[in-house]
């Protein structure tokens, strides 16, 4: 038995912790050989494969390096199959699995990623192939998986954001001014990671962010306008969190200042938004505004949660697992409702999360009160702990992949 793992799509500050679960699995189960494919699924087109070795994994405590090193240490991709079964790209993917023996392919990755993984196994039911077990391992920051309670690379971003944010209010309360700083934050089309900034409120003598804007709103640009200035009756200094997918009823926005091309799977490219907004409430209001883009630093921050690292192992730890009971199923997280916080693993089809979207559930955005409890107590479990970081000459240092391979 060969095991080859792969990470894909935007990475996680956790990415690497599901890697070394994999890879931890495929040591304590007797894989002969463990593989893994650079740049994703491309990394077994173009032949791109590294080993693993064994020894130096175990003796360098390979383990613990990985999961305190954020982004994709193997390198990504944002490669999409075709639809068409007959392209001789699935035959030569297939190929090189025979090529090195592959009994398991564990593919790390999103919904799109999850796409990749139900083609897989779409053609190998259409070509009776059934000595290979091709495993989805669910990430991504956005928490848009369906079947899932949370996704691994959430609980990190949305600490990095709430840490941040608490952060910034201590600079935007310095001047006795009206002012208001937008700051935009990731997550495509669903509202979690900016929904998720409200959690910084907790526990705070005053509101550390005032408003929020997601893309579950059904908001005009006026309405916006009059929230803003009713907010600041109370606050001169306001922070408005506010997802990149925003967009007001009008669409406005949109036919003002969005013209991105989309990405390889079809998704428009959606920041810009903050700046648009600061750029408009500076002329309409008259008042000080400016645009904070958090962009790529939410997804590879090192400040990673410690409750997301270990899930995310667990969860790479398990689709290895799935593989060898001969399933082609994606592991998931789920959430036990009891007293305290209790996760448990399930599994489900790659056709149950690929190419869909988790939402913001419609009672959670009742008002801003009602959301900001429910996201806080759906949160502070996720961002429990921290990563202990190793550090030289006061900076960070990070395990390289050559530390671990043949």
């Amino acid at each position: 038995m060969n095991i080859i793992v792969a990470q894909s799509g935007g990475p996680t500050s956790v990415i690497n912790s599901s890697l070394a679960g994999v890879i931890s699995a495929g040591i304590e189960n007797d894989f002969d050989k463990i593989y893994l494919s650079l740049h994703g699924i491309e990394g077994i087109i173009n032949d791109e494969i590294a080993e693993v070795d064994k020894e130096k994994y175990i003796n360098k405590n390979i383990k613990e390096k990985l999961m305190a090193r954020p982004s994709s240490i193997l390198g990504s991709c944002r490669f999409k199959l075709p639809a068409s079964l007959d392209d001789e790209i699935y035959e030569k993917i297939f190929e090189t699995l025979k090529a090195y023996q592959i009994s398991t392919f564990v593919y790390i990755g999103g919904n799109d990623s999850m796409d990749t993984v139900m083609k897989l196994n779409e053609y190998m039911k259409s070509h009776n192939i059934n000595d290979i077990n091709i495993i989805g391992c669910p990430k991504t920051i956005d928490n848009d998986l369906m079947g899932m309670d949370h996704s691994p690379g959430f609980g990190s971003a949305a600490k990095y954001i709430a840490s941040t944010l608490r952060t910034l209010r201590t600079d935007v309360d310095i001047y006795d001014l009206k002012s208001v700083t937008f700051v935009e934050i990731m997550g495509r089309h669903a509202g979690w990671l900016a929904a998720s900034a409200l959690s910084a409120n907790y526990g705070m003598d005053k509101e550390v962010v005032n408003l929020v804007y997601l893309p579950e709103d059904q908001k005009s640009l006026e309405q916006v306008f009059e929230e803003i200035k009713e907010a600041l009756k109370y606050e001169n200094n306001l922070i408005v969190a506010l997802a990149e997918g925003f967009r007001d009823k009008d669409n406005k926005l949109d036919e003002e200042s969005f013209s991105n091309q989309n990405d390889a799977f079809g998704h428009k490219i959606v920041s810009g938004v903050a700046s648009r907004l600061a750029d408009l409430v500076r002329n309409k209001l008259e008042i000080k505004s400016r645009a904070v883009e958090l962009s790529i630093v939410q997804r590879t921050s090192n400040l990673i949660s410690k409750t997301d690292a270990n899930e995310a192992y667990k969860l790479g730890y398990k689709a290895a697992k799935l593989g060898i009971d001969n399933t082609n199923l994606v592991p998931v997280l789920k959430r036990k409702y009891v007293d305290g916080y209790e996760v448990y693993y399930e599994s489900v089809s790659p056709e149950e999360i690929a190419n869909k979207e988790m939402k913001i559930p419609e009672d959670w955005l009742f008002d801003k009160k009602t959301l900001e409890e429910k996201i806080t107590a759906y949160i502070l479990p996720l961002i429990e702990g921290s990563i202990e970081q190793n550090y030289e000459n006061g900076m960070p240092v990070f395990v390289k992949l050559n530390d671990f391979i043949k």
